[in-house]
């Protein structure tokens, strides 16, 4: 089977067991995971023949990986959830499916709307309604949203007159493009979700240790961006700074042998705070869990805190609770 670089890095990934693989995926950036499991999820069928000959090329030891596993968008799904949680991993996943189609233009999906219009304003409009046509639907919109108000009434026109495009002209649209985005310079193009709001968010799906190592480490070498990315992020230690009513949320929505876990490291402060929101069945519940658990390792309970901050931010991502950042001010 003759197979790109990409293909190989797909079929030596999906050879690891779940262990490795999220190990593996905490390495690598939101794009960098999306990139790989859109490899996955397309990955063809694969021989043993196959997966000997792509594992003897990366390693001399292609005996330890002579079971084959087939990639697919299943295992895809499973990856994308453990490493970036059901929410994102569903919107990447839509994303995903756009670009199994094998749509010259699928590309575009994963591009800014408001970048994508830009460059497709001075295009012209037959151009932008092939575009449109040929990408995900709700891109589609917003990128219209982004055009001249007249241009876009032209575009919806010619889109909803036109006839079937043939594979070869809208592949030439797709060359064209490709060409035009390899041309822009980084500052003016980049992928979706750059800066660091980007980076806390990745920063907030990994595990807790991971996450102050990997913060130590970019405050070696820049302290102010490591207090920027800190800034959009939330960790267990900040459910402190929360208002009592939403802590109360919080509480209704964590499992309390978790919550009870978690406390084992917690400072006496976030304790108090949390036991001074608790009802009197919640804190009978809290303390009979907590005499239950016995020693811990370090490990379980910063997993487990972690399993209460990720409650914390589905809670916020839903605006169930706010949250104030640094530097926010309160505004009478």
């Amino acid at each position: 089977m003759n197979l790109n670089g990409a293909q190989r890095a797909a079929i030596i990934f999906a050879q690891l067991d779940d262990a490795r693989a999220k190990n593996l995926l905490r390495l690598l950036s939101e794009n960098e995971v999306i990139r790989l499991m859109g490899e996955v999820a397309r990955l063809p069928a694969v021989t043993p023949e196959d997966v000997q000959g792509v594992i003897v090329d990366f390693a001399n030891e292609a005996g330890a990986y002579a079971q084959v596993h087939q990639g697919g968008v299943a295992l895809a799904e499973r990856w994308l959830k453990e490493r970036l949680g059901p929410s994102r991993a569903g919107e990447i996943l839509s994303e995903l499916k756009v670009m199994l189609t094998q749509d010259p233009l699928a590309f575009l999906n994963v591009i800014e709307a408001s970048q994508i219009a830009a460059f497709l304003k001075d295009e012209h409009p037959q151009t932008t309604a092939v575009v449109l046509a040929n990408i995900g639907r709700e891109h589609a919109a917003k990128v219209l949203d982004r055009l001249d108000q007249e241009l876009a009434a032209d575009v919806v026109r010619r889109t909803a007159e036109l006839q079937p495009v043939p594979l070869e002209t809208v592949q030439e649209v797709a060359t064209m493009l490709q060409n035009r985005l390899s041309d822009l310079s980084r500052d003016a193009m980049s992928m979706t979700g750059g800066g660091v709001s980007a980076a806390a968010s990745i920063l907030n799906h990994v595990e807790r240790g991971a996450e102050r190592e990997i913060l130590k480490h970019i405050e070696g070498k820049d302290s102010e961006l490591a207090e920027s990315i800190r800034d959009e992020m939330f960790v267990f230690d900040d459910i402190i700074q929360l208002e009592d009513v939403a802590v109360q949320t919080v509480l209704r929505a964590v499992v309390t042998r978790e919550l009870a876990l978690s406390l084992k490291t917690a400072s006496s402060d976030l304790v108090e705070k949390l036991k001074r929101n608790m009802t009197e069945r919640q804190l009978a519940d809290l303390e009979e869990e907590g005499n239950s658990l016995g020693a811990q390792l370090l490990s379980k309970i910063e997993e487990a805190q972690s399993g209460v901050v990720k409650v914390v931010r589905e809670l916020i991502d839903q605006g169930a609770i706010p949250i104030r950042r640094a530097g926010d001010e309160l505004i009478a």
